[in-house]
């Protein structure tokens, strides 16, 4: 027999055709033991019907026929039976077509065939029969993959999460392929959202590289009387952005990199992590208030203005507090240089911020001072310099004006001007360090230090006594 609509040759019993899917409706669809039985059963009933009918009905009428009463009874009797097997027929027939396994055949033949669209007809109707079959779904769900169509495949497995009975594999399974398909969308959000909601922690352990959930605060929000370091932190890759004055932040505020410290006032710190795949988490903000005294500001004794001779720049320090201070005009931090002394004021023009911090970890107000040290002498740094370089090759320790060594050693000797100096009883020097930079280019003090008369070609070499006084021990 042909497929009546492609005519490619079918195979004995098959309800289909391979090829193109068409239900073939002339075989029939209940099984050969079936009919035969059914055969049997209705020649039994006409046998039997025959034989209980009584002899004289084979008397004549009195027209000279033959009385057809036997046959009429038996004739009803044997439609009433091929009646009931019609419907036997069509019973067996309409219950192997609204079987779960049918409906499967049917779908796989309509995929053979290319017929995609009919095959999803048939899962969808082999779904409707057994809604708690699992596989079924699946089945459904790579089809609609397979067809490019994501949202219908998202679904379909949205539908396997809901369901109460799908099991711990199945349901991870079904996150697999949907996080698989919004990937394949670019839709970060949606994953993002999904893993938000699971309850799986093996899924979120397995995904959190797409996960945006918000900072977390080191500190809770409330009242302190300490300056508190503020941590922000994610166990995700990705940024987080901040404000200081409660408003939303945004990829343009503030990135947060290193502890806020939080001092004297009150702050309202608002968050946001945005993800690798710039994904935003929600956005928390809290509020914190800090009291803690201030340190005063340093008292810098030495004050703004113009000198014309060499100047110690002194600063008094507050109880409990350390001084920091800066030269480049930047507010000074606990990463400047610390105060530990009085600084020789440098030559021109020059700025100093000095700013205390206390023990509490409180910055006080800044203290800021400028000042122009131009001295009185024609004998300039540059010839001091000069000057001493030709001490020291006419000493023989090296060879000119670069600094070359006499010795063994592979480097070279240089002298760098450090600040101007008055020395009280001896008078104002160019005081000049001596570095000594290796073969490799790596320079470092050699502990030598030299002075030089301010107002005439004097060199002398400065050390510094137990008592803290300056040495002058002249060059020959």
């Amino acid at each position: 027999m042909n497929c009546p609509k492609c005519g490619t040759e079918l195979k004995d019993g098959h309800l289909y055709c391979e090829k193109c899917g068409e239900e073939i409706h002339i075989v029939p669809d209940y099984e050969p033991e079936i009919e035969y039985s059914m055969h049997e059963t209705l020649s039994g009933i006409v046998e039997d019907v025959l034989e209980e009918v009584p002899d004289n009905t084979k008397e004549k009428r009195p027209d000279g026929t033959k009385r057809r009463g036997r046959f009429l009874i038996a004739a009803c009797i044997a439609a009433a039976a091929i009646v009931v097997a019609a419907v036997s027929v069509i019973i067996v027939r309409t219950h192997r077509h609204n079987s779960v396994s049918y409906q499967v055949m049917r779908a796989n033949a309509c995929i053979a065939a290319g017929d995609s669209s009919k095959a999803i007809s048939y899962y969808l109707r082999a779904i409707e029969l057994d809604e708690g079959n699992m596989p079924l779904r699946f089945m459904l769900a790579d089809l609609y993959e397979q067809l490019g169509m994501e949202e219908e495949n998202i679904n379909c497995l949205y539908a396997v999460l809901k369901m109460s009975y799908a099991s711990e594999a199945e349901e991870e399974a079904a996150y697999n392929k949907i996080i698989s398909a919004y990937k394949r969308l670019e839709d970060y959000a949606s994953i993002n959202t999904l893993l938000l909601n699971t309850e799986s922690e093996t899924i979120r352990t397995m995904y959190q590289s797409y996960m945006a959930t918000a900072p977390e605060f080191s500190y809770k929000e409330g009242t302190y009387a300490e300056v508190i370091p503020l941590k922000l932190t994610s166990s995700m890759q990705g940024t987080i952005y901040y404000t200081l004055d409660g408003t939303i932040p945004n990829e343009n505020s503030m990135v947060y990199t290193t502890p806020i410290f939080l001092e004297t006032g009150s702050y309202t710190i608002t968050t946001m992590f945005v993800n690798q795949y710039g994904i935003q988490s929600e956005v928390v903000a809290k509020t914190y208030h800090i009291d803690v005294l201030k340190p005063p500001a340093p008292e810098v004794e030495t004050y703004s203005g113009e000198y014309a001779i060499p100047t110690m720049i002194r600063v008094q320090i507050p109880m409990d507090c350390t001084v920091y201070y800066t030269t480049d005009g930047s507010i000074p931090t606990v990463q400047s240089t610390v105060y530990t002394g009085k600084i020789p004021m440098p030559l021109g023009k020059s700025t100093f911020k000095f700013i205390a911090y206390s023990k509490e970890g409180v910055f006080g107000d800044c203290t800021t001072r400028q000042y122009e040290l131009t001295l009185n002498t024609e004998f300039t740094v540059e010839m001091a310099v000069s000057g001493l370089i030709d001490q020291m090759i006419a000493a023989g320790k090296i060879w000119d004006a670069s600094g070359t060594t006499t010795g063994d050693l592979n480097g070279r000797y240089l002298y760098e001007f450090q600040y101007a100096l008055s020395i009280p009883m001896q008078g104002d020097f160019y005081i000049i360090a001596e570095i000594y930079e290796d073969s490799s280019g790596v320079p470092n003090r050699t502990g030598t230090t030299y002075a030089v008369n301010i107002y005439a070609p004097e060199y002398y070499k400065l050390s510094v006594g137990e008592s803290n006084e300056y040495i002058l021990e002249a060059l020959q």
